[in-house]
């Protein structure tokens, strides 16, 4: 049986009707011609020629480790949910949600949203399964949060390291000082006491500006994930996982580095990478398509490295995640069929 609060995330996170969703097709929109205007940008302003070049110089041996990496991240991070919500259901089996991580790649990457659409994706799916969607919709936010504290964390670290490789320019100045402000504002929400007061405050905003649902829904969350937090043997598993994910991409990233030639270091790399990821979670464009190429062309410049550089190794770098991607649509038209079938009456009990 469900609890109160249980109840009353469920009443919060309704929806509100058949109400048009104009503004959204719109954002949609707008994130389509944002990725694919920043896309063209990109690369009229290219050498055609030196992109080329850039990918007939490159030792294809070495992508492979690219690919393992990304789809060793995706177990890694099946299993870092699985440890989460293990905290109240212990038999959730990790391939399953692997195979939900794999769906959601190919919506984050295919469909306009971002890293929204993919949660929201892994909540249906998860929900249908475990069947608590309050529950499962604060490992969400949970784990974001986790995630998004070690990436911060990491690619601060790196930034702070590779000091030898440091630009006239102010490109690189603005990431260490996004990645640390957001360091900081991550370290504040993991704060229990903080957490608590930013739930009252919610409520306490629902209902003077008329929006309780959603005020209710914010506070649910965040008293969730201190709940949550208060499980120290699943908080430093997630954390090590997470640390472990940003190396094994970061990594794989390297590879594609090196496999290109590019006079560039580990740290470097760890903390352009951190850069590119925290901008591509960012509902901009689908999948960072376009940011993601103008993010890594600032960074390359940085450190004397040509456009078409740039533009190489995002493709090679971040191909894995679309090869990735295709796979979990595949499974996920294969799993909406059955599912179809399943749902569909027989003739012969009509008949009957």
């Amino acid at each position: 049986m469900m609890s109160d609060r249980d109840n009353r995330a469920i009443a919060a996170t309704e929806g509100r009707g058949d109400k048009p969703r104009r503004g959204l097709n719109l954002r949609a929109l707008l994130q389509v011609i944002i990725g694919l205007g920043a896309l063209g940008l990109v690369l009229i302003r290219s050498d055609a020629r030196g992109l080329v070049d850039a990918f007939k110089t490159t030792r294809l041996s070495w992508l492979p480790l690219a690919l393992i990496a990304a789809v060793s991240v995706q177990w890694l991070m099946a299993y870092r949910w699985a440890v989460i919500l293990r905290v109240r259901f212990p038999h959730v089996r990790t391939y399953r949600l692997f195979v939900y991580y794999l769906i959601a790649t190919f919506f984050s990457n295919f469909v306009p949203g971002g890293a929204v659409t993919a949660d929201v994706t892994r909540l249906v799916y998860a929900g249908r399964e475990i069947g608590d969607r309050p529950f499962i919709l604060s490992t969400l936010v949970y784990e974001r949060l986790v995630g998004m504290f070690t990436l911060l964390m990491f690619g601060l670290g790196a930034a702070l390291a590779s000091r030898t490789y440091r630009p006239s320019e102010g490109w690189f100045y603005l990431g260490e000082a996004v990645l640390g402000l957001g360091f900081v504002a991550s370290a504040t929400l993991m704060s229990e006491s903080i957490s608590s007061r930013l739930s009252r405050l919610c409520r306490w905003a629902g209902e003077k500006f008329k929006l309780a649902r959603l005020g209710e829904a914010a506070a649910l969350t965040l008293e969730a994930i201190s709940g949550l937090r208060q499980h120290k043997t699943m908080f430093f598993s997630t954390v090590f996982l997470s640390v472990l994910m940003r190396v094994v991409w970061s990594l794989g990233c390297y590879a594609v580095a090196l496999a290109m030639g590019l006079d560039l270091g580990l740290p470097v790399v760890f903390a352009f990478i951190s850069i590119v990821d925290l901008i591509r979670m960012l509902p901009i464009s689908i999948g960072g398509l376009g940011v993601r190429e103008l993010t890594l062309i600032a960074l390359f410049a940085n450190v004397g490295l040509a456009r078409e550089k740039a533009i190489a190794f995002s493709i090679m770098a971040f191909s894995p995640l679309i090869i990735i991607a295709i796979a979990g649509g595949i499974i996920y038209i294969m799993r909406a069929g059955l599912f179809r079938a399943k749902e569909a009456v027989p003739v012969e009990s009509v008949e009957a």
